[in-house]
């Protein structure tokens, strides 16, 4: 065989000063720098306006009710709800090692791709514009010594994977309810979807088809970062058979732990109705404003769930506050102790 055409091994790579500093502006591991990240007037502003929100709008919620709705709640739906919802994290993970793996000789996975997944969760329910992604994706670095700027570009596929699975289940579900005859309440959530939809779209092509042309007016490690972002993207998609399936369960997952909190509540609401009420509360966190689309989302599935399938407003809004207690409170738990550790983990092994 000709030496000549063995393709020559790439030159390591050495990740640009911008995103680096970008995945150090969103991981810090020193305590006075994290209360600088938690707690930035950015940071104040993007939890102080929601909170205000929901303040003004649970003027005219019936709490009297609502608590008694709450204190009603069969806490074996609660946990089934729990374990739903938590069971989907491994799902996730294992999705995101398939896409991690397409056209890369490492494959990331295991237990520590499973925290790492937690810990981006955990830090996108504290802090707004998804900067748990990018977190995440520095630690997979960190770990795996796998590209952050191609893992970036695999959490931007996983994202655009997820939409167009969401928007499906949003479409099929909502049909399945209201069939032909669709309430103008829920246009905002198509409307929002079809908008996100469309930007993301957008965005593909441009790493598609001008990406490429576009590398060679950047300087050659910037370029380079370019390539990699696209080959992330890209590449993924390879993955899409088995990856489509996962992203399918991961959606009826998150169905799944909203009809054991309605149920639990001794409410009733048909299947459908569970698929197109998750989906289009978790599209809007896709729209990173708030900490978990906070404020917005708990808002929008109360409108949804009194104007559109006829809930009393104070069962509407202890479906609410138990869906997120399920799907963000108890996260801030359990990731804010493996965020703890993750912090005692990083000093020791500075200290060696």
């Amino acid at each position: 065989m000709d030496r000549t055409s063995e393709p020559k091994p790439l030159a390591a790579h050495r990740e640009s000063r911008e995103i680096e500093s970008l995945a150090e502006a969103a991981e810090r591991t020193d305590e006075r720098a994290l209360r600088r990240t938690l707690f930035g007037w950015r940071e104040a502003i993007s939890i102080a306006i929601p909170v205000l929100l929901v303040i003004y709008v649970a003027r005219n919620v019936d709490w009297v009710q609502t608590l008694a709705t709450l204190e009603s709640i069969d806490l074996r739906f609660l946990l089934a709800a729990l374990a739903v919802y938590y069971a989907s994290f491994p799902l996730r993970s294992w999705r995101w090692s398939l896409l991690l793996a397409q056209g890369s000789e490492r494959r990331p996975g295991g237990a520590r791709l499973l925290v790492i997944l937690m810990l981006g969760w955990f830090v996108n329910a504290i802090v707004p514009a998804k900067l748990g992604d990018l977190y995440r994706s520095y630690l997979v670095k960190r770990s795996f010594g796998v590209s952050l700027s191609r893992t970036v570009g695999v959490v931007v596929s996983e994202r655009v994977l997820d939409l167009i699975v969401a928007f499906a289940l949003m479409v099929v579900g909502g049909y399945i309810a209201f069939g032909r005859e669709l309430p103008v309440d829920s246009l905002f959530v198509f409307i929002s979807a079809g908008v996100l939809a469309v930007l993301m779209a957008a965005g593909f092509l441009v790493i598609y088809a001008l990406a490429p042309r576009l590398e060679r007016f950047f300087p050659t490690e910037m370029g380079r970062v370019v390539g990699l972002f696209r080959e992330g993207v890209l590449h993924s998609f390879r993955a899409l058979p088995l990856a489509g399936a996962l992203t399918v369960l991961i959606w009826l997952a998150e169905a799944g732990h909203l009809f054991f909190v309605v149920h639990g509540l001794g409410l009733d609401l048909r299947a459908s109705g569970v698929i197109f009420i998750a989906v289009a509360a978790s599209i809007l966190t896709a729209v990173p404003l708030t900490p978990a689309g906070f404020g917005f989302v708990e808002i929008a599935m109360v409108v949804l769930l009194t104007q559109v399938f006829g809930f009393a407003q104070h069962d509407a809004v202890a479906v609410a506050v138990v869906d997120r207690s399920v799907s963000v409170f108890s996260l801030l738990v359990v990731g804010g102790i493996l965020y703890v550790r993750e912090q005692r983990s990083l000093r020791h092994t500075s200290k060696r």
